[in-house]
């Protein structure tokens, strides 16, 4: 027994020595007591126990074994997990302040090994088109009735009836044709009225001054002269003595001028005589294309006389379309039927073949006063002075 436990006692000291470099206190300094303890030769006059059959206690100093825990050097095994962690951090902020390479930016990040994929080539993005406004123009009635179309051309009405001035997708501009005593039966134009989807339904119309008032949605406005009023948020109708005159004739008279601000830019000016109206409208051309007796403004003249826009929309305003709460009654004078006599022959026989047709949608007869207001268009539509021939053939 006494030898195991002597030469385990010399190799733990000369352990002890070897790791701090020759010195007790060295080796006291870097070992701490770290386990349960085991009997140890600690030397003369250190224990509490000596050799014998079992360890027997005698006291302090009194033997020469004594229990001790064993030791590690635990401090330098703390500093070398020090050290290590030191140096990983170290590594991790060399790698980190790479630059990137997939930028030239001052962004920093990891260098991969994956190559940079380049940029996909696109085509560049068109410039939206935009397109030109659309033209802006006149169309104008006078007398009996007279028109000058959106672009230029000269056609004539004669006969009585409700009448297309502009037909559009949106907007819509009816004239009222009848017949005075200062025009021999011949027709002028009496009432316009202005409706359609532009107007979301409202129905503005204005006659001569013998014809009632004016009207907003069936009910009288303006009463007062002058005066404004306001369809909503959509439409401005002023009533008073400014504004241009039409015809240079009408100077001499008081002038009752109704001006409308509508949607979509147009402007309605009605010029109020006693027994017709004179009348102009200013607007955009209808994307979509439009028609009526103020012509089908496709920057061609030729094809606005009264025969091609009856041909193309009809004789008069269809049923379903009337903005006029009814049709007026039509006539025809001595005058007209004298004038209606002296029609061509090809061109009546053109009026009786083509009449039918456009009048096919109405009630009236096609062989009554309706149709020879119609064949009265056909013949003399393209003569801007029919009243003065009239005249001169004392009719």
């Amino acid at each position: 027994v006494g030898g195991r436990v002597g030469g385990g006692v010399g190799g733990g000291v000369s352990a002890g020595v070897g790791c701090c470099g020759g010195g007790a206190g060295c080796a006291e300094g870097c070992l701490v007591a770290t386990g349960a303890g085991v009997m140890t030769n600690v030397g003369p006059g250190r224990g509490e126990y000596i050799i014998s059959t079992d360890y027997k206690y005698v006291g302090l100093g009194a033997g020469n074994l004594s229990v001790v825990a064993p030791r590690e050097i635990l401090w330098c095994r703390i500093a070398l997990l020090v050290l290590s962690i030191l140096a990983i951090l170290l590594l991790l902020f060399v790698l980190t302040r790479q630059p990137a390479t997939t930028t030239s930016t001052t962004t920093w990040t990891l260098r991969t090994t994956q190559a940079a994929l380049p940029e996909p080539e696109t085509e560049p993005t068109p410039e939206p088109e935009t397109l030109p406004p659309m033209p802006h123009g006149e169309c104008y009635y006078w007398g009996d009735p007279h028109v000058v179309t959106f672009d230029g051309g000269r056609p004539s009405f004669y006969g009585e009836g409700e009448f297309w001035m502009v037909k559009s997708a949106a907007v819509w501009i009816q004239g009222r044709y009848k017949g005075t005593i200062y025009t021999k039966g011949l027709a002028a134009t009496n009432r316009v009225a202005v409706g359609g989807p532009f107007l979301k339904g409202h129905i503005i119309t204005v006659g001569c001054l013998e014809d009632g008032p004016i009207t907003v949605d069936g009910l009288a406005v303006l009463n007062d002269f002058p005066s404004t009023y306001r369809v909503g948020e959509l439409a401005t109708v002023t009533y008073n003595a400014e504004g241009r005159l039409v015809d240079e004739a009408t100077k001499v008279w008081e002038k009752h001028i109704v001006h409308m601000e509508l949607p979509l830019g147009v402007r309605v000016t009605v010029l109020r005589w006693r027994n017709y109206v004179d009348f102009r409208v200013a607007m955009q051309r209808q994307p979509g294309g439009q028609d009526g007796g103020c012509g089908n403004w496709n920057g061609d003249p030729s094809d606005d006389t009264t025969r091609a826009i009856m041909d193309r929309i009809g004789a008069r305003v269809e049923h379903g379309k009337l903005l006029f709460r009814h049709r007026a009654d039509v006539t025809m004078t001595e005058v007209e039927k004298k004038l209606l006599a002296l029609c061509p022959a090809d061109r009546l026989e053109e009026a009786r073949r083509k009449c039918p047709d456009e009048l096919q949608n109405f009630k009236h007869s096609t062989n009554g006063v309706l149709s020879n207001s119609c064949f009265l268009d056909n013949c003399f539509g393209s003569n801007e002075h029919a009243l003065r021939m009239a005249k001169e053939l004392g009719l």
